[in-house]
């Protein structure tokens, strides 16, 4: 079976398994939602449907690291890099409790979207000044609560495969709440679904990797966006070059690594 036939056949076979839990996802929700103010619930039911589809996927085999610096129960500014449209069905192989920041746009498909927002993930346009002013709002709520807040602070995916310039967004909602930055690194998922295309670009099964680095405290660098988003980035290069390294001298992203992270509940 070609790529472009597994392509078609996993887009298809997560749009029916979308709709298949779907269903029993609205009754299950309105009868938690006066015991679960943090709506975790609906972030768990979410979690479980994209880590089943990575686990009957035969492209890709997601590996997580690092999941020590994640501690379930305090809330972070996770601020993850950006290669490709399939890091956002990536992020919920880190089975933890968070709540996403994500164009608007996508909030008004069909399922998807509505699941999104019956979850609690925080919408943004970009160009709207007042929408900007709204999701800081937002997510300093979720962080209140105890929810972590995931972002994309490049704004949009590299098709280099280096780390574009850090927009303050992310820095100023750590600052302002003085909740510690987790860096997160996506290494391998650019090959596996390119930037603007439908089809996997890769012709075997791949192993992407999702490191989690040690937590930030926006205090150490004077709860400054600026010396926060310029620190945090710093950091993030460097253990990208070793993560690289370690990815090579393993034989590339298509050999699996020989010890990976137990899969953990959120």
């Amino acid at each position: 079976m070609t790529v472009k036939l597994l392509s078609v056949a996993m887009w298809s076979y997560a749009v029916l398994s979308m709709i298949v839990m779907w269903l029993p996802f609205v009754p299950l929700w309105l009868l938690s939602l006066p015991f679960d103010r943090r709506r975790r619930f609906a972030h768990s039911y979410a979690s479980h449907w994209a880590n089943h589809l990575h686990r009957v996927s035969p492209l890709w085999d997601i590996v997580v690291d690092g999941l020590q610096h994640f501690d379930p129960d305090r809330a972070y500014v996770l601020a993850a890099n950006h290669e490709s449209t399939a890091d956002i069905l990536v992020a919920f192989a880190l089975r933890r409790q968070f709540r996403w920041i994500a164009k608007a746009e996508l909030f008004f498909v069909p399922l998807l979207g509505w699941m999104m927002a019956m979850t609690g993930y925080i919408p943004i346009r970009r160009v709207d000044p007042n929408s900007r002013r709204k999701m800081m709002t937002n997510a300093a709520r979720q962080l209140a609560m105890g929810n972590s807040v995931l972002v994309f602070p490049e704004g949009t995916r590299s098709v280099t495969g280096e780390l574009l310039p850090f927009k303050r967004g992310a820095f100023e909602l750590a600052c302002a709440t003085k909740t510690p930055v987790l860096p997160v690194l996506i290494e391998g998922t650019g090959a596996l679904l390119p930037k603007n295309a439908w089809f996997a670009g890769v012709q075997r099964k791949t192993h992407p990797v999702m490191r989690v680095l040690a937590p930030i405290d926006p205090a150490t660098h004077g709860l400054d966006p600026t010396r926060l988003a310029t620190a945090v980035r710093a950091e993030m290069t460097r253990q990208r070059e070793l993560l690289r390294q370690q990815i090579k001298q393993r034989g590339g992203v298509h050999q699996a690594p020989r010890n990976a992270e137990p899969a953990e509940h959120c």
